[in-house]
């Protein structure tokens, strides 16, 4: 047993060597990774910096050309605004007016249907 146990004190040494090499290696790939992780990371904030302010651009633009009305600004964005406001405001009367015609018929229809009903008995 004395043998046994020499041979094992003398391997005890190789495989904590071996242990502390492993560790070492695993500690490298993961330190390698981070710094991988680290770098997307820095690249996806850049790009979604760079989105925000596009979107921040737009959002600018768009309260701008709100904010100046129609025919206001002077442009072609201004009179193609203009027209289209004036196109919106003809189609919303006309179907006003559609409205007001169909009221006015199912009115009619339903005075038609009560005199219909009480000259018939039905009620």
């Amino acid at each position: 047993m004395d043998v046994q146990a020499e041979v094992l004190e003398e391997a005890a040494p190789v495989r904590y060597v071996d242990l502390l090499r492993e560790v070492d290696d695993r500690t490298r790939h993961l330190r390698a990774e981070i710094a991988a992780l680290r770098t997307e990371l820095a690249a996806a904030r850049a790009e979604l910096g760079e989105d925000v302010a596009a979107v921040q651009t737009e959002v600018e633009g768009v309260r701008r050309a709100v904010n100046a009305g129609p025919g206001e600004s002077g442009d072609e964005d201004g009179d193609l605004r203009l027209d289209m406001l004036e196109g919106f405001a003809a189609v919303r009367a006309e179907i006003a007016h559609e409205f007001g015609s169909v009221r006015s018929e199912m009115l009619d229809l339903g005075i038609k249907l009560d005199r219909l009903l009480n000259r018939d008995g039905c009620r």
